[in-house]
């Protein structure tokens, strides 16, 4: 199972990320190529601190994130939080080469978390330890790669 954790499969989603040049078209979804990289950099951001308003309820931190973690796949079309969608409330695209080298930077970053990092609450599976955020930094190489996957790289 590939993971962000392994070098070699980090390297190979860098290597997918660094050939955009911002004239990609997504093969599903609402977002375009810029919109997708920000998106990509604010997920990232979010066990160092970069919190959202936390919308979290007693299912999603109890029963969703039990399934989000251990079982479900990345699915095509699921639709994405407005705190975390481009197009929504999420964070705005800067120049695209700067927030290139951003998601880059933070895919680097992520991969090389110590287990016992005090990392941030998820803003909606809230508090999470090292080992939860663990789990989800595998699933962020699911999610980086889905959305390099939907630009067709």
């Amino acid at each position: 199972m590939k993971t962000i954790k392994n070098e070699n499969d980090r390297a190979n989603l860098i290597q997918r990320l660094s050939k955009l040049n911002g004239s990609e078209r997504a093969l599903w979804g609402k977002m375009n190529v810029h919109q997708m990289v920000s998106h990509l950099v604010q997920t990232a951001e979010l066990p160092f601190g970069h919190s959202l308003e936390d919308k979290g309820n007693f299912v999603t931190k109890n029963i969703v994130k039990p399934l989000v973690l251990y079982i479900l796949p990345m699915p095509k079309e699921v639709k994405t939080s407005p705190a975390i969608n481009q197009q929504e409330k999420g964070r705005k695209p800067l120049e695209f080469a700067e927030d290139k080298k951003l998601a880059i930077n933070f895919i680097e970053k992520i991969g090389a978390l110590p287990v016992d990092f005090p990392c941030a609450s998820h803003f909606v599976f809230g508090k999470m330890n090292a080992k939860e955020w663990g789990l989800l930094v595998h699933k962020h190489h699911k999610h980086v790669d889905h959305h390099l996957k939907q630009l067709g790289v």
